[in-house]
């Protein structure tokens, strides 16, 4: 068999919403690896929020803050950073509109009002962390990847209506949050490009997801697989749909695919 490369997302799919890992899906990656196949984590989360789960899991590879950053072995191979100008107005903007923001490298994120809105820590908690520290500073001295932005979408026509970013791009992954990347960023576009570094054939390439963020991801890889929990605008980017991640989704699909 040649080797495969299987990227899963973290939230909804290698973790439910109480943050835990199904026993099946703990079963089906050591048997992937013992089959001779790279697993990956491809996720919305930077490397301080990723790393709980790729610690339990002892993965080596992995996509981060929506394909900002890649990292193979524990090596940062892809790297994609905000352009500079562009955050400058965007944080601007925010202030101006009294929006908060954490912003984030590949490893930190902080956060640049002293006092949180409610908005803040409940999104948060929905991917098992909280407000991190303040430092309005911190863009100034570190290549940032990513930002959370929070405002409802009823604001979104400040940011994502009328071109006013067209170096950026808005992904919406909470009522009160969208994600901030460069534009034309993905986890697709790093998957990709990650792969192509270590040879593997786009037809050799599988991932697992269940949210907005992996639309592009579910549409372009070759064996794409979407949760059970997943929306229906989710599943119909996805070329086979399992069961949820409680419903032991994930070593079901990859039984099916003949992959364990």
């Amino acid at each position: 068999m040649q080797k495969k490369m299987i990227f899963f997302d973290i939230d909804g799919t290698l973790v439910n919403g109480q943050n835990e890992v199904p026993e099946s899906t703990k079963q089906a990656l050591i048997e992937l690896e013992k089959n001779g196949h790279e697993i990956a984590i491809a996720t919305g989360r930077n490397l301080s929020l990723a790393q709980p789960v790729i610690d339990l899991l002892g993965f080596k590879n992995y996509v981060i803050c929506n394909g900002a950053a890649g990292y193979y072995h524990h090596e940062r191979v892809c790297h994609h950073p905000i352009d500079k100008a562009s955050l400058l107005k965007l944080l601007a903007t925010a202030d101006e509109l009294g929006h908060q923001m954490i912003v984030e490298s590949d490893a930190l994120l902080r956060r640049r009002d002293e006092e949180y809105a409610p908005i803040v820590e409940e999104a948060l908690a929905t991917v098992g962390a909280t407000p991190p520290p303040v430092d309005k500073a911190f863009h100034l001295n570190h290549e940032v990847v990513q930002c959370l932005h929070f405002y409802p979408e009823a604001d979104q026509h400040h940011y994502e209506d009328d071109g006013q970013f067209p170096l950026l791009k808005f992904v919406r992954w909470h009522p009160g949050s969208v994600d901030v990347l460069p534009h034309g960023g993905s986890k697709a576009k790093t998957i990709m490009e990650l792969t192509e570094k270590l040879g593997i054939q786009p037809e050799n390439i599988y991932a697992f997801g269940d949210g907005l963020n992996d639309v592009e991801m579910l549409s372009q890889v070759h064996h794409s697989v979407a949760m059970g929990n997943a929306t229906d605008e989710v599943k119909k980017h996805a070329k086979h749909v399992t069961t949820s991640v409680d419903e032991d989704g994930i070593f079901l699909a990859l039984k099916k695919l003949n992959l364990i």
